[in-house]
């Protein structure tokens, strides 16, 4: 255990994994603690043995600090359903939403909500922790309009402006490549190991340009049936043919991209075939200075 003179804690906690951060009284990062361990793999809903569990093997003095938590642990399947702010959101508007609760070790936990953008009739877009990074977006880079896209499982294209998040949309790409490479036909027999091929990615972002996407998506056979492209190059290409296609009506010429660098370079790769400038910005830089904002106006 670590001996980590903190204020406070921030918890990102998703689907797939858990990350900890301790802070100073600044808002400046201390030390992280991550793990596999996502909503998915506690068992029981007993999140509170979870996190304490995994506070406790991590500092010494975790049970005299306050947690804020944000992500998918404010969802249906979390530890607290915490009802969404809806668009348009400043950050007075979002921590009104905020649900906090006594930990069962004494200190107070703070969960913060995500964000809903009601878009047509009484059809809803969410986010769960992508909020976060777009008020880290604005903060860092002392701004007040901009376009984001936050790729991963779920990826978001989301609008910034005067202060607030005005709208978004998400797109499944990561979770659909996942199933189609992993769980179908399409995926069957291919390696796993191959190493990246920007222009087989390349070429599937330009195949992704037209046509209806279930129709495009054949292509990964074909292409591997004719022998245009190797068995090797077919995981790339359907990458590109996905992301291709998610990004084909981008409506702006430069967005941020928010995120892990690997996957944020192969949208950066995409949007230079399109045409389109962008700047990739880490995603845990743009969540902790986020949250670091919220935390303090919540105080």
């Amino acid at each position: 255990m670590k001996d980590v003179q903190a204020s406070y804690l921030v918890v990102d906690w998703g689907s797939t994994n858990f990350r900890a951060f301790a802070m100073d009284n600044s808002g400046n990062l201390l030390d992280t603690k991550e793990a596999p361990l996502g909503l998915l793999q506690v068992k029981d809903s007993k999140f509170a043995e979870t996190l304490e569990n995994l506070l406790a093997a991590w500092l010494v003095n975790y049970e005299s600090l306050p947690i804020y938590m944000a992500g998918m642990i404010g969802s249906l399947k979390g530890w607290v359903n915490v009802d969404y702010a809806q668009t348009p959101v400043d950050s007075h508007k979002l921590i009104e939403k905020a649900h906090s609760f006594i930990l069962p070790w004494g200190p107070k936990a703070t969960i913060l909500p995500g964000v809903c953008h009601n878009y047509e009739l009484d059809n809803y877009d969410v986010m769960r922790g992508e909020e976060v990074q777009l008020f880290g977006v604005a903060k860092l880079l002392q701004v007040s309009e901009f376009t984001a896209i936050l790729p991963g499982t779920h990826s978001k294209h989301a609008t910034y402006s005067n202060g607030r998040i005005t709208a978004f949309a998400s797109f499944l790409t990561g979770e659909f490549y996942s199933v189609l490479s992993q769980h179908s036909l399409l995926g069957k027999g291919l390696p796993t190991d191959a190493p990246q091929d920007k222009q087989a990615f390349l070429k599937g972002v330009s195949d992704g340009q037209t046509g209806q996407l279930t129709n495009r998506i054949f292509l990964a056979w074909t292409n591997r049936l004719f022998k245009n492209l190797t068995e090797a190059q077919i995981p790339d290409y359907l990458s590109g043919l996905l992301i291709g296609y998610e990004l084909k009506e981008l409506p702006i010429q430069f967005v941020y991209l928010v995120g892990g660098n690997a996957l944020c370079a192969r949208y950066q790769d995409a949007c230079k075939q399109l045409g389109v400038k962008s700047e990739i910005l880490s995603g845990n830089e743009c969540f902790l200075a986020g949250i670091s904002d919220l935390v303090a106006e919540l105080e």
